[in-house]
C-alpha cells in the first residue's frame, strides 16, 4: 500500500502547471478565456442563460468528456479546437472547476 502511495504521489507532483486547477495562475487564464469564448452561451459565473449547457452541473471526473465536446463540437456546441491556444483548455477546465468547488484533489489530478 505505502508503495502505491509513493506512485500516486510521484505522479501527481509530475503533472505540469498547465493541469492543476489550484494555480491561481491558470484559474484566471481560464476565466479570461471563458469570458471570451464561452459566456455568451454558458452565461457568467457559468450561471446559464438557458442557450448553454449548464456548467454548474458538469461533473468534475468527466474531462474527457469536456475537451472533446468543447474540441469537436457537441449539437448546438461549436468546435472551437482550431480558435483555442495551447493551454487555454486545461485553464478553461481549471476555471470551472474553481466556481464550482470541485476538491483540489480531482481538479488538480486532471481526472477525467
Amino acid at each position: 500500500m505505502t508503495r502505491l502511495a509513493a506512485v500516486l504521489l510521484a505522479a501527481a507532483l509530475a503533472l505540469p502547471a498547465a493541469a492543476r486547477a489550484d494555480d491561481p495562475s491558470l484559474v484566471e487564464r481560464g476565466r479570461k478565456s471563458y469570458t471570451s469564448y464561452c459566456v455568451r452561451c454558458h452565461g457568467l459565473n457559468l450561471v446559464t442563460t438557458g442557450a448553454g449547457f449548464d456548467l454548474r452541473t458538469f461533473p468534475a471526473q468527466d474531462k474527457e468528456r469536456f475537451v472533446r465536446s468543447v474540441s469537436k463540437g457537441l449539437r448546438a456546441m461549436p468546435a472551437w479546437e482550431s480558435m483555442l491556444k495551447p493551454g487555454e483548455l486545461d485553464a478553461i477546465w481549471a476555471y470551472i472547476g474553481s466556481v464550482n468547488g470541485w476538491p483540489e484533489a480531482v481538479a488538480a489530478s486532471g481526472a477525467k
